[in-house]
């Protein structure tokens, strides 16, 4: 377990705060491209961190994040018109650029200069792979985007997704570090449609490998930019089957699957310290994705990771408000939960750790299944105090520290660390 001060400084976010403060040096996700589709389209209320803004997408086609209310009497700008090279207040008709100056006063007499001192909050952009990047942090910091496998894929190898946890994010990318809960949470009845054991009614089933039928062992490898997890599972005999999980600071994870198979991207961006933005990329570094993979990311089902949102939002349909639709008939004789799609069955596991948005992990009690989650947290801690100190992150610095990939493979079980048999796989 943390104590209250070290889960208090892993969970504030806000301007001010260590981890608010840490996370402002890195690139972060801030919205989705088709947010701001066109030059001067409509803009749109963006919070990041507890801060509130609004991004628009100018004449030239340029990405901007600026301050939400004017400069003159806080005037909202997500009413504003979006025209001509700039956001103009509904208000009085001060105008801003995308980089926070105001190049418009109408308010004030011809010839003053008034309003070369009056300046918008402004952050810098950069759009790849559908989302508009931003960076808070100092403006002299060289940070650079980080630079994932999936920002040079084409189009057709990527499913991009968007949705809002109720939650904390820290709790929420703890979620994806936790292997061990698959075979509970994401089961199905056995003898149901979906167990490939066929065994007795009311026993959980649907294991997706032969090896995930037992319980692995873990072995984590602190990097430069995080940890690697290795999950493994022993087979009566041969190799073993490893499944690595790649974290790497702040917010990302990367989730495995089998060679040749669809990967999974996610960050954990907060929106405030209660609310999580999921930016979720399935992308395949081989192929195209197809046709039935395609339709099974569009039509969420039991089995599927991908969120179902409100149309017109990304407001997940199964939500904390309504109990995700949990359908106790089904949890008793198919799902092992009821609720369905395996991104809801995570969010009502992640959401409700306690009665509060913040889980307290004072009450935790971690076990060995646990070890991914410990090391993670001892890593960011230790980050933290280097940061405090005043130390600037490595990672933040060098993006290339993002090339590589969580993979699932067989290894021999020789002894030779997981990170040095699969080499050639988790290095880009």
């Amino acid at each position: 377990m943390l104590s209250a001060a070290e889960n208090e400084l892993l969970t504030r976010t806000g301007k001010g705060t260590t981890a608010g403060d840490y996370l402002r040096r890195f690139w972060m996700p801030a919205l989705l491209t088709e947010e701001i589709p066109a030059p001067d389209c409509p803009p749109v209320r963006v919070r990041l961190m507890g801060e509130c803004l609004i991004a628009f997408r100018d004449s030239s086609g340029r990405a901007a994040l600026v301050g939400q209310y004017c400069m003159h009497r806080q005037m909202d700008l997500f009413f504003g018109r979006n025209e001509e090279g700039g956001i103009r207040c509904a208000y009085h008709g001060w105008k801003f650029d995308a980089d926070g100056n105001c190049v418009d006063l109408p308010t004030e007499p011809k010839g003053s200069k008034y309003k070369d001192n009056v300046h918008l909050t402004s952050y810098p952009c950069q759009e790849f792979a559908g989302i508009v990047w931003a960076y808070l942090g100092p403006k002299d910091a060289d940070a650079q985007i980080p630079q994932f496998e999936f920002n040079s894929l084409p189009p057709e190898n990527m499913y991009l997704r968007k949705s809002l946890l109720s939650c904390n994010y820290l709790q929420a990318m703890e979620g994806n570090l936790d292997s061990s809960h698959t075979g509970y949470l994401h089961s199905f009845s056995s003898g149901s449609a979906l167990d490939p054991r066929g065994q007795g009614h009311g026993k959980r089933g649907g294991v997706t490998h032969q090896y995930q039928a037992s319980l692995p062992s873990f072995e984590v490898k602190d990097t430069d930019y995080g940890c690697m997890i290795g999950a493994k599972r022993k087979s009566a005999s041969g190799p073993a089957y490893w499944r690595v999980t790649q974290w790497l600071l702040p917010v990302h994870t990367l989730i495995a699957a089998n060679v040749g198979e669809t990967l999974l991207w996610d960050a954990w961006v907060p929106m405030d310290d209660e609310h999580t933005w999921v930016y979720r990329i399935e992308y395949n570094p081989w192929r195209a994705l197809t046709k039935q993979e395609l339709f099974e990311y569009n039509n969420v089902g039991f089995a599927r990771l991908n969120v179902e949102n409100i149309p017109g939002t990304y407001l997940p349909v199964r939500n904390k408000e309504n109990d995700y639709l949990i359908d106790r008939e089904l949890q008793r004789t198919y799902s092992y939960t009821g609720i369905k799609g395996t991104n809801a069955q995570d969010a009502a596991a992640i959401e409700n750790q306690g009665p509060t948005p913040i889980a307290d992990r004072t009450k935790e009690n971690l076990s060995s299944s646990d070890l991914a989650i410990i090391r993670m947290r001892r890593k960011f801690l230790n980050v933290l105090q280097d940061f405090k100190d005043g130390v600037e992150p490595a990672p933040a610095l060098n993006g290339d520290m993002y090339k590589v990939r969580a993979i699932a493979m067989s290894l021999e079980d020789d002894g030779v660390p997981f990170y040095e048999g699969a080499k050639e796989l988790l290095f880009l």
